[in-house]
């Protein structure tokens, strides 16, 4: 099984929150398509709370759409969080810069914070969402205000190449 792109960076010296573009590809009619690590959480050291996930989710995709989005430029195809629940990768048709995906998250987090912590969370129902009775806007914003304490950075993949060596002893 070939490794998917994720697996070829080294976890344990990467940086949190950041962001960084990790694939590029074309559509057979050329267009290009993105795909950003939105990294929240550093790997292996803490996760983000299901709860906090879902409702971040939820708001999440709305937000960077309203910040990034450019028609006929940049269009956010998909937002989904991580398996590992340490970040959300984030596919776009069209070429972004990383400072300004950056910029993007960073105020999506100021939106995030903004919430009342009696909002009701988008689509939230039975008949729009798979959980919807398994949110919380303060964990939500706990995850924002981390992101936005934290610092965002922009990270090169190359910077954090893994090393195959490094597999040879595990």
């Amino acid at each position: 099984m070939p490794l998917i792109d994720s697996f070829l960076v080294d976890h344990t010296i990467m940086k949190a929150p950041s962001v960084r573009l990790a694939k590029v590809m074309q559509t057979p009619k050329g267009d290009e398509i993105e795909v950003w690590d939105l990294r929240i959480k550093k790997p292996n050291t803490t996760m983000m709370p299901e709860k906090g996930i879902h409702t971040f989710e939820h708001y999440f995709a709305g937000f960077m759409r309203e910040h990034l989005n450019v028609k006929g430029v940049v269009e956010i195809i998909d937002i989904s969080p991580m398996g590992c629940k340490t970040g959300f990768y984030m596919s776009l048709i069209g070429v972004a810069d990383g400072e300004k995906v950056k910029a993007a998250f960073l105020a999506s987090m100021q939106d995030i914070l903004a919430l009342d912590d009696n909002a009701v969370v988008p689509a939230s129902n039975p008949l729009q969402c798979g959980s919807c009775n398994l949110h919380s806007v303060v964990e939500a914003k706990a995850i924002a205000k981390e992101v936005v304490d934290g610092g965002v950075v922009v990270t090169n993949s190359k910077d954090i190449a893994l090393d195959p060596k490094k597999l040879e002893n595990l």
